[in-house]
């Protein structure tokens, strides 16, 4: 692994493994949903990184939002310890925390790489020790009109308002989209970059052309678009969020075109891993450069009752893609039960940094050809708090979710257990599922396997137990920018 003198971070947000080509070439696992077929993958940018390096088969992240999940994997903290809610409801302590925490970012600033990010970004404490940050350059009353102007007629025109700030933001770089942004800042130091994609989360974005292929070429699960909204006429996520983005040709198709456009979705941004490989390679720095893709979390499409949204800790929600390139990282698969807070020492380990400051995550440098000792993990946690309130344990055989209490949520939804988006209640107060048996997540055995359920309960409890909380300053944490990125994320349907 010597030789690497750059790391970018590739976040396709939203983005299940299982449409990743490298996760379904070799039949590791049944794709989840399996709402396509076997045929051309949608990724095969990304399929080329992972034939080249070292593709992580069980990779999970430590929630299913995407504030908490990338502060994850800045600190390498899980985020029950520093910032777990999302959005409106992160709260005045969560920010005090996450400003007490040393990040990767800050830690390579100070050791004199440039820091850089382009794509949709989430502002406030993500900006932190990055040099280049557009939000920075984006004139805040623009952002506000368009988020205030758009948003008041629909969602979906609120969406318009995040493609405008993606041009605005662009256009004071002088650049074409997020990758060439980030190309345009290199100089002569070394760099540590995170391009975050936003194609694969609603409102999926998507070439119509691409579209119609997949519908042509795949057995979608279908039905009529104004019968399923009439069907959930009680679920506020399906029956407003869903039926403001639903376009009149979704209503010719049906609902297998909602299933062709997150799929195309995935293909766009597949391509701008194409491009950003090309741009490296034309800057002669590709060899000098390691990639990781990743998503920040994954995407339900119909599962559990949850339909085109990331809520809920079941396989597509929580297993994600983590793919990692470059010179010295082996051309390997690799079946440990890894996570998103691993980054942030593996990062820093593939720089060369000593990291100094503590994590509740581990490098993967020893499983990239590096040095060092991996220690194998024999389960994996995860946690949701914002449409509802989770926590979860996986193990290879079993998987166990657990309904748990929260202020916040309490406060702000008046139940944590009932889900705040759908109005409804997705699963049992415990679940436990043989995931290897049923990778579908199907047959709750909470109760026929009382001593699984009570071991898992107790490992849970204990991993909560052992996390070092994080002692924050006293003073009150404000941001310029906040407003303007809970707009955003309103756009893009978090409610």
């Amino acid at each position: 692994m010597n030789g690497t003198r750059n790391v970018v971070l590739v976040v396709l947000d939203a983005l299940r493994h299982d449409r990743v080509g490298a996760y379904r070439s070799d039949g590791l696992d049944a794709a989840v949903g399996g709402s396509f077929d076997d045929g051309e993958s949608l990724t095969p940018n990304i399929d080329q990184l992972s034939s080249d390096g070292t593709v992580f088969t069980h990779a999970f992240t430590c929630t299913n939002t995407t504030d908490p999940s990338i502060t994850s994997i800045h600190t390498g903290r899980d985020p029950e310890s520093v910032v777990r809610h999302h959005g409106p409801f992160v709260t005045d302590a969560e920010k005090r925390r996450v400003e007490a925490v040393p990040t990767v970012p800050e830690q390579l600033q100070e050791a004199g790489y440039l820091t850089a990010v382009e794509g949709r970004t989430l502002g406030r404490w993500h900006a932190n020790g990055f040099e280049h940050y557009p939000q920075k350059s984006l004139d805040r009353y623009r952002r506000r009109a368009i988020g205030e102007r758009l948003g008041a007629i629909s969602p979906r025109l609120r969406g318009l308002a995040g493609d405008i700030y993606d041009w605005l933001s662009t256009a004071t770089t002088g650049s074409d989209g997020p990758v060439d942004g980030f190309l345009d800042t290199l100089d002569h130091r070394p760099f540590y970059g995170m391009i975050h994609l936003m194609d694969t989360h609603v409102p999926y974005s998507y070439d119509e052309a691409t579209v119609q292929r997949l519908l042509t070429e795949n057995d979608y699960p279908n039905e009529d678009l104004a019968a399923f909204f009439d069907r959930h006429a009680g679920n506020p996520y399906v029956n407003e969020t869903m039926r403001e983005y639903a376009e009149p040709e979704d209503y010719e198709v049906g609902l297998a075109r909602w299933y062709a456009k997150y799929d195309a979705a995935a293909v766009k941004a597949d391509r701008q891993v194409g491009r950003l490989v090309d741009g490296l390679r034309r800057a002669d720095e590709l060899e000098q450069t390691t990639l990781i893709v990743i998503s920040d979390h994954g995407e339900s499409l119909d599962e559990h009752g949850i339909f085109f949204e990331h809520h809920g800790l079941y396989e597509p929600q929580v297993r994600v893609p983590l793919v990692v390139s470059g010179p010295g990282v082996p051309a390997a698969r690799q079946s440990e039960l890894v996570q998103l807070y691993d980054l942030a020492p593996t990062i820093l380990d593939l720089c060369g940094v000593e990291r100094a400051f503590r994590v509740d995550g581990q490098s993967l440098a020893p499983l990239l050809g590096g040095e060092g000792t991996w220690t194998e993990r024999e389960q994996v946690v995860f946690s949701e708090a914002n449409a509802q309130r989770r926590l979860g344990i996986r193990t290879r055989e079993y998987k166990y979710i657990t309904a748990a209490e929260d202020a916040v949520l309490e406060r702000e939804r008046g139940d944590a257990f009932r889900c705040g988006y759908c109005e409804t209640v997705h699963g049992e107060p415990r679940e436990l599922y043989a995931v290897r048996q049923d990778p579908d997540e199907t047959t709750n055995l909470a109760e026929d396997r009382p001593e699984v359920t009570d071991r898992l309960t107790a490992e849970l409890d204990a991993y909560y137990d052992s996390l070092c909380p994080v002692e924050p300053d006293d003073e009150r944490v404000g941001y310029e920018d906040e407003e303007a990125v809970l707009d955003r994320l309103e756009a893009l349907g978090y409610r």
